[in-house]
Formats: structure tokens, C-alpha cells, sequence
């Protein structure tokens, strides 16, 4: 008897940690994919990752590029990655601190002489959990917390 007692809270355990780990990786698909988005200028995708309320901040990056931008974008044609360093999620599962980094990206400047591209920096941004999806929540566009010096 004492066997099965030992078995099942087993089993229990396992199943809890399949969760947690479960919910951590939803979390993780969400920031990257919304990241993937958002530095590589496909705002219409980023926006299918954002609560709708954040949504201002997408469409006030978009409104602001010019065609000098979309030149520099096209002319230094990097390839972004994004890394999940780290994940901390709330006691009520339904928020989530992330921090990305970001390397090899394009940073566009106020004025076009002022865009460069970055070799890496890293992002802290918040998810919160609305209809069993993860979506990302900003109150303005993305700053790095640390970049590299170039």
C-alpha cells in the first residue's frame, strides 16, 4: 500500500512540474515570437502578440518610419536573434516578468544619421495571461536595460 501512496504523489509531482514548465514555455513562445516581430519591423505581426491596449505603441513606432529608414533596414539587412535569459512569473500565474536579449538589430534613430545596428541589448518585458494566451503588455516601445558599447 505504502508503494502506491509513493507512486501516485510521484506522479503528482511530475505532473505539477510538467505544468509549470508547460506555462513557462508558453510564456517563452509568446516573448519570442512577439520579439521576432517587433525587431524586425513586422509590427503586424508583433500586434497578434500584444494586448490590445498596447497597441497605440506599435502603431506610433510604424507612423514614425520614413523612407530613409526602410532604406537603412533594407541596406544592413541583419539577422536578429532573441534569447529568453530569464522568466519570473507571478504567485497568480497570470503575469510574467521576461528578459530578452536582442542581438544583432537595428535601432532607428530620431534622425536617419542617428540609426545603427546593435550587436546586443537586453529587454525586460511583461506578459499577462487573457483567455489562456500570453500576450505582451508595454505602456510605451521597448528600451534596453544595458547595451553593448559597439
Amino acid at each position: 500500500m505504502k508503494y502506491y501512496y509513493t507512486l501516485f504523489l510521484g506522479l503528482l509531482l511530475t505532473s505539477c512540474q510538467l505544468h509549470d514548465e508547460n506555462s513557462e514555455t508558453a510564456v517563452d513562445v509568446a516573448a519570442k515570437e512577439w520579439a521576432e516581430a517587433y525587431f524586425n519591423f513586422d509590427y503586424k505581426e508583433a500586434l497578434e502578440y500584444m494586448t490590445p491596449e498596447s497597441g497605440q505603441w506599435i502603431r506610433f513606432a510604424a507612423s514614425n518610419i520614413s523612407e530613409e529608414d526602410i532604406s537603412f533596414i533594407k541596406e544592413h539587412g541583419v539577422e536578429t536573434k532573441i534569447n529568453i535569459t530569464d522568466s519570473q512569473m507571478s504567485e497568480s500565474d497570470s503575469l510574467c516578468q521576461t528578459r530578452i536579449r536582442v542581438s544583432d538589430f537595428i535601432q532607428l534613430g530620431m534622425d536617419p544619421e542617428e540609426s545603427r545596428v546593435i550587436d546586443e541589448a537586453d529587454f525586460l518585458i511583461q506578459l499577462v495571461k487573457r483567455n489562456d494566451k500570453w500576450l505582451v503588455k508595454t505602456e510605451g516601445l521597448p528600451q534596453s536595460e544595458m547595451q553593448s558599447l559597439d
